[in-house]
């Protein structure tokens, strides 16, 4: 998941169409207040010093974006802990992100799908770090309690993302909520911001899966933005 400023693009309206099926239109699709919840089980580790108040607004941001998708984070410290279902990496250290002029991406984070190894969503807070300073630009100062409050809500966005990838088995992108491509710094460290959830096309897929039982990314079939 990458950052840019200034946020450039277009905005497209999605909208799902059900096809005749000679029930009523409102059972036609599964809702999303009716689907059950999946539950994905995320190994957590950090080889970074991250704030714990990062570390709490990380976990409480994912867990609310996803939510919306009809998915359970359950995070683990060990393995053995996990639920029936697949098992997902999370990884976050200081890993370098060079930015090669003024106004290119800086990632965040991505995904690594290694042959015969498990997936893991990796962020740097190295990324994460220079979004919160490019946010913050008109202010003269902010309250270090605030700024690590910023640093996991941008954490927290990149690994949903990933975790979108993950799931959603997809390597495209939508061009609106959690899995656009490019977000503007502001708006990606933004405490208020309710836009990073996913898309009503991602959603209802994902609520289908939900309604076929546990978890696993060998029999999720693969969603395609186009």
């Amino acid at each position: 998941m990458k950052a840019v400023r200034p946020l450039v693009g277009c905005v497209a309206l999605l909208s799902i169409v059900a096809g005749a099926t000679g029930r009523p239109p409102d059972s036609a699709v599964l809702l999303a207040s009716e689907a059950p919840a999946l539950v994905l089980n995320l190994h957590f580790t950090s080889t970074d010093s991250l704030p714990i108040a990062s570390r709490r607004a990380l976990m409480a941001e994912a867990e609310s974006i996803w939510k919306n998708g009809h998915v359970r984070l359950k995070w683990l410290r060990e393995s053995t802990e996990a639920d029936e279902g697949d098992i997902l990496r999370v990884l976050v250290v200081a890993r370098p992100v060079p930015r090669t002029s003024e106004f290119s991406a800086w990632t965040v984070a991505e995904l690594m799908r290694l042959s015969g190894t498990q997936a893991t969503a990796i962020a740097s807070t190295i990324g994460a770090r220079r979004i919160v300073d490019e946010s913050r630009w008109e202010l003269l100062a902010e309250p270090t309690a605030r700024q690590e409050q910023r640093l996991g809500l941008v954490l927290g966005r990149a690994v949903s993302h990933e975790i979108g990838h993950y799931l959603l088995q997809t390597n495209t992108h939508a061009t609106r909520g959690l899995m656009r491509a490019r977000i503007d710094a502001r708006e990606f460290a933004d405490l208020r911001s309710g836009t990073f959830r996913l898309d009503r096309a991602a959603e209802a897929h994902m609520a289908t899966i939900a309604a076929k039982g546990p978890l696993s990314s060998e029999t999720v079939p693969g969603f395609s933005y186009r």
